[in-house]
């Protein structure tokens, strides 16, 4: 995952334009939706009734870490590289996997893809994408030591987690027999150092995609920096909210939720804030410009009271014994329940729906970098709001008094 050094900009939902609109001295409308409503094309499923089949084992998520660390960086073309891509092909049996090779500006990488198609299967089946890079990064600009700026990480996090949890969710899934086609992408390419920053795997990968293609994905959900101790979920945009409104009560049945019960009946505990939502570019992004339902599961805050794209990310403390298992089965979960669940369905909208959502939020929130900056709670937005008039207030009486002064 690759961010720029511009400012950040953290809002909750109902107060970003607000505030975009009051400081541009322009107008536009707010983005609210309620935090537990589950909006079209997608209805509320039946949940707790498959809390307890579930199987995804954090352990083992977290050995293909480790082995993946063991590998060493995984840059695009590199020999260890190609022994991830290896294991992936000899491993995924029960899965249709393959190879898809790439140069773009002088840069070859190769996309994974491992499909797993329904028993009754057309044209028009409804299809769920699930996504994670699996490059490293190739220099550690934020390394403390300058020496070694310019060496590629291990990405133990920031690469391997995602990776790991889709190769659990690979071993799992086939015995869902769900009813609609699952797709794991493991994209290229999407955190070498290139100015400016591209995400090639999921560019090209969204580039081949047919208008049907579109039409059929019900949801396109990246893994991304899931695996810290210290998980800390947000909504984030660019991103589809209908989508996005199936996570709560997915995290709240879970136990992610702050003050709301799980389906056993316990008291969550905050790791998913479903009220901020924090703007990132990320392998997403590509597919929800052309249209499919996307989002992000990324985790911003790498290590110890880190800041936002700060501690262990993009440095060589990025190591295996920095991710958690436990993380690791947290969003595991997450996204085992909604695929069990039928969560991620659409129902009764049509494609032409999905666009004007998408279209009517890229009006409102323009995003010119990669990084977001600073986390203001609603009373925050208030005062400097109620600042900014007073100023332009006390701007108008002075230029007042200072014409009839002249």
């Amino acid at each position: 995952m690759l961010m720029s050094d511009a400012g950040n900009f953290y809002t909750s939902h109902s107060f970003a334009t607000v505030v975009i609109a009051m400081l541009l001295c322009s107008c536009s409308a707010s983005i609210s939706q309620s935090a537990h409503a589950v909006n079209s094309p997608y209805e509320v499923v039946e949940i707790c009734g498959y809390f307890d089949g579930l199987t995804f084992n954090g352990t083992l998520a977290n050995q293909s870490v480790q082995w993946q660390s063991g590998l060493g960086p995984r840059l695009p073309g590199s020999n260890a590289s190609e022994l991830f891509r290896n294991s992936v092909a000899e491993n995924l049996t029960e899965w249709n996997v393959s190879m898809h090779e790439y140069t773009v500006d002088n840069l070859t990488f190769t996309n994974i893809e491992a499909l797993l198609t329904p028993t009754v299967f057309d044209v028009d089946t409804q299809r769920v994408v699930l996504v994670a890079h699996y490059d490293t990064r190739n220099i550690a600009e934020r390394d403390s030591d300058e020496n070694r700026t310019n060496e590629p990480i291990i990405g133990a996090n920031d690469g391997a987690s995602g990776a790991a949890a889709l190769l659990e969710l690979a071993r799992i899934i086939p015995a869902m027999s769900l009813e609609y086609e699952v797709e794991l992408l493991w994209t290229d390419a999407e955190d070498q150092n290139y100015t400016p920053h591209r995400f090639f795997g999921a560019e090209a990968w969204a580039g081949e995609q047919s208008q049907q293609d579109i039409e059929r994905t019900a949801a396109y959900i990246v893994l991304d920096m899931i695996g810290d101790a210290d998980l800390q979920l947000t909504d984030i945009w660019p991103g589809d909210e209908a989508l996005w409104s199936t996570i709560s009560p997915l995290a709240q049945s879970l136990g992610m939720v702050e003050n709301q019960t799980d389906c056993s009946g316990a008291m969550g505990v905050k790791i998913y804030d479903q009220n901020t939502s924090i703007g990132v570019f990320d392998d997403h992004v590509a597919a929800y410009n052309i249209g499919i339902p996307a989002i992000d599961l990324i985790d911003i805050r790498y290590g110890p009271n880190a800041s936002a794209f700060g501690g262990y990310w993009h440095t060589h403390e990025d190591t295996p014994d920095k991710v958690s298992a436990d993380s690791l089965a947290t969003v595991g979960r997450l996204v085992e329940l909604g695929l069990r669940s039928g969560a991620w369905m659409m129902t009764n909208a049509t494609q032409d729906d999905i666009e004007e959502d998408n279209n009517s939020l890229d009006e409102t929130l323009i995003l010119d970098d990669e990084e977001t900056s600073k986390n203001y709670s609603s009373k925050s937005i208030i005062v400097v709001s109620s600042i900014i008039l007073l100023l332009l207030l006390k701007i108008y009486l002075r230029l007042s008094i200072w014409k009839k002064s002249s």
